[in-house]
């Protein structure tokens, strides 16, 4: 089999593939599929490829068995905060990027399996209750979030008409080794492991469900079997405050620091309250559920970046 990962250098792009890597050699690794002749592409703009560019996506698309679409920008502070270049940087990227992935996997025959976000759904409509893929697309999160929703329903219109071979696969707040310092656990584990408080802006009470990156990446490569029109959640059911969250990193840390809440700065405009995901559909599907709980997650995060150091943020126009 012959698979292409898109956006194959950044974070779950880079677990993907360590996983795939990983699963030619382990059969527990590898949910029941044939991997001994595995061959494995990386698309990425780090490598010098960019999805916006259709001819050269073309090119890389041709001849191949499965394509796992991951690039995107996907930071939610950028895409409301950022500059008239970033945000259409996330249009361009998220929305027309995956369009192109699409029309170059229904042009070639190559199954897609496109990698959506729970920020499609906006806050839990029914708060406490894990978010089934029947919950509304709401996206409220900037620029990032409407791109994905635009993305999203791209594939879904890909295979309404033309019966295309796409899967939509929807994970929730993903978290694990190689996440770069933008991001919230990485930058709590660097303050909390120097003794330093962890800010947080507003009352801490908004709530995410936390996806640890192999999880994630066992159920995407189980999903390269799943029926075209497929649309999962990859979620845990379990959802934490970032009150809860920042409590758990100062324990693995070791930590006798504190989180504080900021003075004078509130959440984030349009911040989503509650992120909460059910796996019923994916587990009945096949057979997946999580493995990594919250607090082994974050113990394995906080070694890995204690041996390897943590990563820079990415440049939002030259990256992804």
């Amino acid at each position: 089999m012959k698979v292409l990962i898109t956006g194959g250098t950044g974070f779950l792009g880079y677990n993907l593939y360590q996983f795939l890597r990983r699963a030619r050699e382990d059969a527990k690794e590898h949910v029941g599929i044939d991997v001994h002749n595995l061959e494995l592409w990386v698309y990425s703009r780090r490598t010098g490829s960019d999805i916006l560019d259709y001819e050269k996506l073309s090119e890389a698309i041709k001849g191949m068995d499965l394509v796992y679409h991951l690039a995107a920008q996907t930071h939610v502070d950028f895409s409301i905060r950022g500059d008239i270049a970033e945000k259409q940087h996330f249009i361009d990227t998220n929305t027309k990027g995956t369009l192109n992935v699409l029309m170059a996997c229904l042009t070639y025959g190559v199954k897609l399996v496109h990698v959506s976000t729970s920020e499609v759904y906006g806050t839990n409509q029914n708060p406490g209750e894990p978010m089934t893929e029947d919950h509304p697309l709401l996206g409220q999160a900037g620029t990032y979030a409407v791109s994905k929703v635009a993305g999203d329903l791209l594939c879904r219109m890909a295979y309404m008409t033309e019966g295309q071979d796409v899967v939509i696969a929807r994970p929730f707040n993903l978290f694990g080794p190689h996440q770069s310092m933008e991001k919230l656990i990485p930058r709590f584990i660097n303050l909390a492991s120097c003794g330093e408080p962890l800010t947080i802006y507003g009352d801490g009470e908004q709530r995410r469900d936390y996806l640890y990156a192999h999880d994630a990446a066992r159920a995407l490569w189980a999903l390269s079997q799943a029926p075209a029109g497929t649309i999962v959640n990859i979620g845990t059911e379990n959802s934490y405050s970032i009150n809860e969250l920042s409590e758990v990193i100062i324990k693995a840390c070791g930590s006798k620091g504190l989180f504080v809440h900021a003075a004078g700065f509130s959440a984030r405009p349009a911040e989503v309250q509650e992120l909460n995901g059910s796996y019923q559909k994916l587990m009945a599907l096949t057979g997946w559920r999580p493995e990594t709980d919250i607090e082994t997650g974050i113990e394995k995060c906080v070694d890995w970046y204690t041996s390897n150091g943590y990563i820079a943020p990415p440049d939002i126009l030259n990256a992804g």
